[in-house]
């Protein structure tokens, strides 16, 4: 009884073989295209400043995107930030709304909520 089934046991090996790269192509195939989401803190930058403004606002935003995971390992995380323009703010206290292009994020990878929700930003003029 035991030698067949050791026979069988060295005939299936290829098999095994063949069942595992095979589930590791779809997984790698699969995992990498699932959508997943990300937590980032962002630094609010201005430019545009005129030289008599002072500009008051909080250091950074927490930001939530989403993309395939593989387009989120493309995104250097490191330099992205929240770009406002001075010009379209007047002076005393602004509510600034981020979206998808203040952020510059490719056209893959979605904002999908960002905290605070209504950040304020306080323009001075100095003289």
């Amino acid at each position: 009884m035991k030698a067949p089934l050791q026979k069988t046991n060295r005939h299936n090996t290829p098999l095994k073989c063949i069942a595992l790269v095979l589930g590791y192509a779809f997984w790698y195939i699969f995992g990498s295209s699932h959508a997943t989401t990300v937590q980032l803190s962002v630094p609010l930058c201005f430019y545009n400043i005129a030289s008599n403004q002072t500009i008051n606002a909080p250091e950074s935003v927490s930001v939530t995107i989403a993309a395939k995971r593989s387009d989120l390992r493309a995104l250097a995380t490191d330099h992205l930030a929240a770009h406002i323009n001075a010009e379209e703010l007047h002076a005393g206290k602004n509510i600034v709304s981020l979206t998808h292009s203040t952020l510059l994020l490719p056209e893959c990878i979605k904002l999908v909520h960002y905290e605070p929700l209504n950040p304020t930003v306080e323009i001075v003029q100095t003289r």
